[in-house]
């Protein structure tokens, strides 16, 4: 067993030195070079950008003045047992999830106390009238904190952190297919973001639960995976495209449109190792990492971003120099050379 070891960290040109997608990378892009007689080295750097450190993505949260949560005065509202909650010494170190759920299920019994006392038919007296005030301040604090709670239960844990960590390793079609384990999660964080837009709304369902969800964030860190496959991709296909280019600018591989036994050879790689090997993976990279961004856009969208956020969601996700856009133009620039160089042979094919 140690010997093994050892030779995989002896020498890059061993097996072990390379997971199965970076292999099947590198294989595509060698099988190309051959076929068009052009020497293809490719080269994968890991270029991806460092997600921000937890300061770097902290929003701001206005903690309500002490005083005015008074336990006694909130006691007709039914809010004693969860401020009894947040007020224990466990509920003081508690983090940024359970931070949420709190507010979660604060917010609707603090609302309906005050539309209660707002419909009463009799005359508030004084006592309710301060009441009433008071309550509708707290509201009015927790309804501007709550953007800032969700963005920090959102994107300042580590199950967050793992879905953008730098050590996972390209996708294969199974950690693709993993997706189905965090789109739950993903949309249920996306509907907190939404209700924390709204003005009113009912606690929401299983919100004790939602730990749950995050559970299932860090055993499935799928995006960590997506990114660097992204990545890889668009390298490989940005390389290929350049040997092909160059390759139409020298000699001409073929003479009025005749395939040559070389052209053969190259139709081959292209049906068997792009159209049927690489092609079927890198659609799966496409289709579920592009449901993975779109939860992740409405989050960057609906909540508040710190600057460094904002410039990291940028360079990755939804910028127009971002690597998602990187990825769209290193595919149609890949597609447009080999449709050249097939056309070229009069070998493109008929669907």
């Amino acid at each position: 067993m140690r010997y093994i070891v050892l030779l995989c960290l002896l020498t890059t040109l061993s097996g072990c030195s390379q997971d199965p997608v970076t292999e099947r990378l590198h294989d595509y892009a060698s099988r190309v070079g051959n076929a068009i007689e052009f020497d293809v080295e490719l080269s994968l750097v890991d270029n991806l950008p460092q997600y921000p450190a937890k300061r770097d993505r902290i929003q701001p949260v206005d903690d309500i003045r002490e005083g005015l949560l008074d336990v006694l005065d909130l006691r007709r509202c039914g809010l004693l047992t969860l401020i009894g909650e947040r007020n224990s010494s466990l509920g003081k170190l508690a983090g940024h999830s359970q931070r949420l759920i709190y507010e979660m299920r604060f917010l609707p019994p603090l609302r309906q106390c005050i539309q209660t006392l707002s419909n009463q038919q009799t005359p508030l007296d004084e006592s309710d009238q301060q009441l009433l005030q008071r309550l509708t301040q707290i509201e009015a604090i927790k309804r501007q904190n709550l953007p800032g709670i969700v963005a920090n239960a959102v994107f300042a844990t580590e199950e967050i952190e793992q879905q953008f960590s730098l050590n996972a390793t390209a996708a294969d079609q199974a950690t693709l297919e993993a997706y189905t384990h965090v789109e739950p999660a993903l949309q249920r964080l996306a509907h907190l973001a939404d209700l924390s837009q709204r003005s009113d709304w009912p606690v929401p369902d299983n919100i004790d639960q939602l730990e749950d969800s995050y559970a299932q964030l860090y055993r499935t860190p799928f995006g960590a995976s997506w990114l660097k496959s992204l990545s890889y991709l668009t390298q490989t296909l940005d390389q290929t495209a350049d040997a092909l280019e160059q390759r139409l600018e020298q000699r001409p591989l073929c003479f009025n449109r005749k395939p040559t036994p070389q052209a053969q050879i190259m139709r081959n790689v292209f049906e068997r190792y792009y159209a049927g090997q690489l092609q079927p993976w890198m659609s799966a990279v496409h289709r579920n990492g592009q449901r993975w961004r779109s939860h992740w856009q409405t989050l960057a969208e609906t909540l508040p971003l710190t600057p460094q956020l904002q410039d990291y969601f940028s360079a990755t996700l939804l910028g127009d120099t971002s690597l998602w856009q990187d990825y769209i133009s290193a595919r149609d620039r890949h597609t447009k050379s080999w449709q050249r160089m097939l056309g070229h042979c009069g070998m493109m094919p008929s669907a």
